[in-house]
């Protein structure tokens, strides 16, 4: 999955003839950068208040498609 975040489901290798078992799902980060002290940086660095919006908006997006990912893991049959 592109963009900042992804899923991961606990079942996602299950094979037919595997034991069953409920689906869950993590939401993770697929790319980050670490700032010198240490803190994840999910953003370049910004400047002004339209970059602001563009990268807030953009996550929010990214996590948008994310719901829809880890939704449709849980919920289809495997």
């Amino acid at each position: 999955m592109k963009g900042k975040f992804g899923v991961v489901g606990i079942m996602d290798g299950w094979k037919k003839g595997d034991l069953p078992g409920n689906q869950m799902v993590n939401i993770v980060l697929n790319s980050y950068s670490t700032l010198k002290d240490g803190n994840i940086a999910l953003t370049a660095q910004l400047a002004t208040d339209s970059e602001v919006d563009h990268a807030i908006d953009q996550l929010i997006h990214d996590l948008e498609a994310v719901r829809k990912v880890a939704k449709k893991k849980i919920y289809s049959p495997l």
